[in-house]
């Protein structure tokens, strides 16, 4: 079966003479299993590579650009948020979250011309090409055509869709406590903007500022991946020591995209948990968060009830809210790899802690209490990001490794339509929060409508505005 390495080497099968096939050809393939449990046990002593955290960083923080970046991007367009070009605008973001669904799927097709490795290289030059025409052509030379808003969200959503299955692919020889570090910086580039970033804009800083740092991050992002990480990859390679040849990992060798759906009971019956709890984790976050922000829609937000005087201000509310989110979903992912998660039985119920909490923190959200909304956010991103890291450690581990890549996409692309399934029906649970009321510094009338179907990532679009 032709494979391909995460460097684009075709790997080829070892020469049998035609006789020999039924013993030789058994001795072989016993021969090979060795070396692949061989690699898996060095790869579960292998120390952390905490820098694969900063390259992930780098790229995830384009992401941003979906969340109160969004905004701002609006606004230095000229375009208010009810008018006919903030609708069309509305369309414009939608194509990050469409473009991600579909290309975790699609890359196998249609770059499997390229190796892995450079799918990785090739989504961060997009990505910084997305994120530098909001600095250059708009805030720097002040072209105000909505048409860039359409060339940069779909190039930052088909560089997220790449990017994620296959650098957590690449990274896979580096150990299951690297891809634990790597893991976290989804929460940690969005705590990154959202709190520190904006924190900064409170005070005064432009937003170009922001543009410009993500933007810049980007080429260190792309170095520290081709001078840190790629080096490692050979190091640990099978034949590593003073005379390797570099030679990638046979544990690490990605079937053809064809072989891989040929042989789809060998790994997609033992994915189909691990599916069915992504959609739902992802499904209830897209689903539950943003109508915390079509509820507590006000200036001000009271904390325990619709109609209580203890009032916060909006922003700071948000500030706390996103505080819970980010460090619930960074600890979840850490939490789940302390477990040795072995077998089949202890997996499940890892899966179903993770989908209680997500539906838990559903149930919160529903009593609309401002201040129990912090724990709803916790509940849910911990359900979320504790099902993530499940997920990514047992592909490593007991998905066959050379179907680890088309394990990723059809794990990831299924997980992301869960998450569209759920931004449809914000309206419909702010109706169960609201119960049809409307209150004087909650569940207002304006400005909920038109979030209706898209996906908002992680629920960011309106911290501060």
């Amino acid at each position: 079966m032709g494979e391909v390495g995460v460097d684009g080497m075709e790997g080829a099968s070892e020469d049998q003479k035609p006789g020999d096939q039924s013993s030789e050809g058994e001795d072989s393939h016993d021969e090979e299993n060795g070396d692949i449990a061989a690699d898996h046990g060095q790869e579960e002593s292998l120390p952390p590579e905490r820098i694969v955290l900063v390259v992930m960083i780098c790229v995830i923080q384009g992401y941003t650009l979906v969340g109160p970046l969004q905004h701002a991007f609006k606004q230095s367009l000229h375009i208010s948020d009810d008018s006919p070009n903030g609708r069309i605008f509305t369309q414009a973001a939608a194509l990050v979250q469409w473009f991600k669904w579909s290309m975790t799927l699609a890359q196998n097709f249609l770059l499997q011309c390229l190796s892995v490795k450079a799918r990785v290289y090739l989504s961060m030059v997009c990505m910084m090409l997305g994120c530098l025409i909001p600095p250059v052509f708009i805030y720097s030379l002040g072209h105000l055509w909505i048409g860039w808003a359409f060339l940069s969200f779909g190039l930052v959503g088909m560089s997220l869709g790449v990017f994620e299955v296959a650098y957590l692919n690449v990274i896979t020889p580096l150990g299951p406590l690297t891809k634990s570090w790597a893991i976290i910086g989804f929460p940690a580039s969005f705590a990154i903007i959202n709190v520190i970033g904006f924190t900064l804009v409170s005070f005064g800083m432009p937003v170009a500022v922001l543009f410009w740092y993500i933007v810049l991050c980007m080429p260190v992002g792309l170095i520290i991946f081709a001078k840190r990480i790629v080096p490692k990859l050979r190091v640990g390679s099978v034949d590593s020591g003073p005379a390797a040849s570099g030679r990638v990992l046979k544990s690490n060798k990605q079937a053809k995209v064809w072989n891989s759906v040929r042989h789809w009971y060998a790994w997609v019956p033992i994915l189909c948990p691990y599916i069915l709890a992504h959609f739902v984790t992802d499904f209830v976050m897209e689903g539950a968060l943003p109508a915390n922000f079509n509820t507590f829609n006000s200036d001000k937000v009271p904390l325990f009830g619709p109609t209580d005087n203890h009032l916060m201000d909006k922003h700071r509310f948000f500030v706390v809210f996103f505080v819970f989110v980010g460090l619930s979903d960074m600890a979840s992912r850490r939490f789940a790899y302390c477990f040795a998660l072995d077998t089949l039985l202890k997996n499940i119920v890892a899966l179903c802690f993770g989908v209680t909490c997500s539906v838990l923190g559903m149930c919160l959200t529903i009593l609309g209490i401002g201040a129990v909304s912090w724990a709803s956010a916790a509940l849910t991103f911990f359900g979320q990001g504790f099902n993530y890291a499940v997920a990514s450690k047992s592909i490593d581990k007991f998905i066959p490794r050379e179907h680890n890549l088309a394990a990723y996409s059809l794990w990831m692309f299924i997980g992301s339509a869960g998450a569209i399934a759920g931004s449809t029906l914000v309206d419909q649970i702010r109706f169960w929060i609201c119960r049809g009321e409307v209150y004087t510094h909650q569940c207002l009338d304006h400005v909920h409508g038109h979030y209706t179907g898209t996906r908002i990532y992680r629920a960011l679009q309106f911290l501060f505005f």
